[in-house]
């Protein structure tokens, strides 16, 4: 949560250039197709599979370079490309206005790569949108967050006297376990019993005089 406004911050920016992409896209709807591979522009009748061979044979031919490299421009966008990161891969393939976009590179079909480079950049708008919800949806969580903050604990009250209560019945049972280390003391040993199983008399018994037996009868 604590990240959240530098979301928010970054989210802004990114939707600004996406909308500014929009409208360099836009500027140029209505010209004809026309895209630079190298130093050849391809325009006319035949320029989408004309271009699309020429780029995907350039950026086939650098398919070992990782530095993402520009091979050709289109309306107002630079087209990259970038070596796959796994052996044998297909190269990545890029287009870079504000922000940068990914496209997929058909090396089969030419006219494929064309028509990815177009829908990405159709899709702009679609993505502008997606990143303004999504702005929304951050700041209300950033707002909701900040309130939550600010307001009491409503079961405060409630906390302190189930504390208190805890509180009294510790203090109950550390008396009772007092009470029961008093019973639980060794008692002294009885002066009635001694060892070896022999029973001293009793006072009671040393004090007693026997008494006298009569005369026997002749």
């Amino acid at each position: 949560m604590k990240s959240l406004p530098e979301q928010i911050e970054r989210a802004r920016k990114y939707h600004a250039a996406v909308c500014a992409d929009v409208l360099a896209r836009d500027a140029r709807a209505d010209d004809e197709f026309a895209m630079k591979v190298g130093d050849r522009l391809y325009t006319g009748k035949g320029a989408r599979e004309d271009a699309g061979n020429a780029l995907n044979a350039v950026t086939l031919s650098w398919r070992e370079d990782r530095t993402p490299q520009v091979r050709a421009h289109f309306k107002g966008f630079e087209i990259l490309s970038r070596g796959s990161a796994h052996k044998d891969g297909e190269p990545d393939l890029f287009i870079r206005g504000k922000e940068t976009y990914k496209a997929n590179l058909n090396p089969d079909n030419p006219l494929g790569t064309i028509a990815s480079i177009e829908q990405t950049l159709r899709s702009l708008d679609r993505r502008a949108e997606d990143e303004q919800h999504e702005i929304e949806r951050q700041e209300k969580a950033l707002t909701d967050y900040r309130a939550q903050l600010g307001r009491p604990f409503e079961h405060e009250a409630r906390l302190k006297d189930l504390l208190a209560k805890q509180a009294q019945l510790n203090a109950c049972l550390d008396l009772d376990k007092h009470e029961a280390q008093i019973v639980d003391e060794p008692r002294e040993p009885e002066d009635e019993v001694v060892s070896f199983g022999v029973r001293r008399p009793s006072r009671l018994a040393r004090d007693v005089v026997p008494a006298p037996q009569p005369p026997a009868v002749v």
